[in-house]
């Protein structure tokens, strides 16, 4: 086997888009994206048995703390249940790291553990730990099969929901409080489109309400603009509206049926949606999107990277209707493994994340865990100073940003973030 660079972007990514284990940050668009927003360079490299490409790796080098390193995000596009193949193929890697002179490479294979339920028990089947033993056994140390957001450079759990069957099948295995939003935003005017880049300031705007409540910094227009221009196609943004006109008609209409003339509190109640609707026209219009998703697509996978809601319209549950109206349509391009992105792995709820689970488990995913973080490490002794730098500079760059971005915000304050990204 012979380790080669690829310089033809085509045939790198037709290669890493037609293999079984396909992801986006394989290919050289990810690649392109992380030079323009964080300055980091690429390789494409072909691993070749005589004149054949086997496999694919798409190498990140990045420099941090005066540390520099490689990085394969989600591993290799290879054949993994072919130990001597990879095994060969992250030996040369090793060689390759040793020649560039780093302090470690990094990657982190896509290849799942072992089957599990949704509270997280082990299921029987197959079981992909020999993968890891291989690694270890050729010089690379493994993270471990840690929970929670462990400051690994990607998740170790995500949610993903199974598309092959039809749609109505697949919905009625929401949860019922799912359906009953659903069915709510047949009344309430609430309806998903696929957008445009005219649409950024919404994702933008409402990932600012999130960054107001847990303290992170958000995204620059650039930034989600990069991310659609380097991925093209493969890059969707759904747009989530509420029509308020609309959502009086409907609940005037649905008061005026026997069922509320019965029932006086109910009615009551509905009326004081209609008052709440009134105020929001006073506020932000008749008409406006309330969630906004950007998505990435590649063969038979949909990936949700950034996926938002207007925090003063949290009641209409607007990203049900994002994710419905997203699922039949990534299904029309073919998807049937739409991945919720990432969470702790934990089903407690003594999990300080238990309600972002609580909410993707909703929507009938399977719980998918990852083998993890493995690193080939040149020198023992600078790679301890690098983990204490980097868990030291991490911690005090987070509680920086949180105080600079948390804050206790309003509807007044949204307003005017509306005004002055949209005026």
């Amino acid at each position: 086997m012979e380790l080669k660079t690829i310089t033809d972007r085509n045939l790198f990514d037709s290669f890493v888009m037609n293999h079984p284990y396909c992801h986006y940050m394989k290919t050289s668009m990810w690649g392109e994206f992380k030079k323009h927003t964080e300055k980091m360079t690429y390789e494409m490299k072909g691993f070749y048995v005589d004149t054949v490409l086997v496999a694919t790796a798409m190498i990140l080098r990045g420099s941090y703390c005066g540390h520099s390193y490689l990085y394969i995000p989600k591993g290799l596009s290879i054949d993994y249940e072919d130990p001597a193949l990879y095994k060969e193929a992250f030996s040369l890697l090793k060689d390759y790291a040793d020649s560039q002179k780093v302090l470690f490479l990094r990657t982190d294979p896509d290849v799942v553990r072992v089957p599990r339920d949704i509270k997280g028990n082990q299921l029987e089947g197959f079981n992909h730990e020999s993968v890891t033993k291989d690694l270890q056994s050729i010089g690379y140390t493994h993270k471990g099969y840690g929970y929670g957001y462990d400051g690994s450079w990607n998740d170790r759990y995500t949610l993903i929901v199974d598309l092959h069957d039809d749609m109505d099948t697949v919905v009625s295995r929401f949860s019922k409080q799912r359906l009953t939003a659903l069915n709510r935003h047949v009344i309430n005017h609430v309806t998903t489109h696929v957008g445009t880049k005219k649409d950024i300031p919404y994702l933008m705007e409402y990932e600012q309400h999130l960054c107001w409540h847990d303290g992170f910094a958000p995204h620059s227009s650039d930034f989600f603009t990069s991310l659609m221009d380097c991925f093209g196609e493969h890059a969707v943004l759904y747009v989530t509206e509420i029509d308020l006109d609309g959502m009086i008609e409907g609940i005037t209409q649905e008061i005026s049926g026997k069922k509320y003339k019965k029932d006086i509190k109910a009615k009551n109640d509905k009326e004081k949606e209609i008052v709440w609707a009134k105020q929001m026209i006073v506020n932000y219009g008749h008409k406006l999107p309330i969630a906004v998703g950007l998505f990435l697509r590649m063969q038979d996978t949909s990936w949700d990277l950034y996926t938002y809601n207007h925090k003063d319209f949290t009641v209409i549950r607007a990203v049900d209707n994002l994710h419905r109206f997203a699922m039949e349509d990534m299904k029309a391009h073919g998807v049937v493994h739409y991945d919720m992105v990432g969470f702790s792995g934990l089903t407690t709820k003594d999990d300080a994340e238990y309600g972002l689970y609580i909410y993707k488990s909703s929507f009938s995913p399977t719980f998918t865990e990852y083998l993890g973080e493995f690193d080939y490490i040149r020198n023992e002794a600078a790679m301890k100073h690098f983990r204490f730098e980097n868990y030291a500079f991490k911690r005090l760059k987070r509680e920086i940003k949180t105080r600079i971005h948390r804050k206790k915000a309003s509807s007044e304050d949204y307003i005017k973030l509306a005004h002055s990204l949209h005026q």
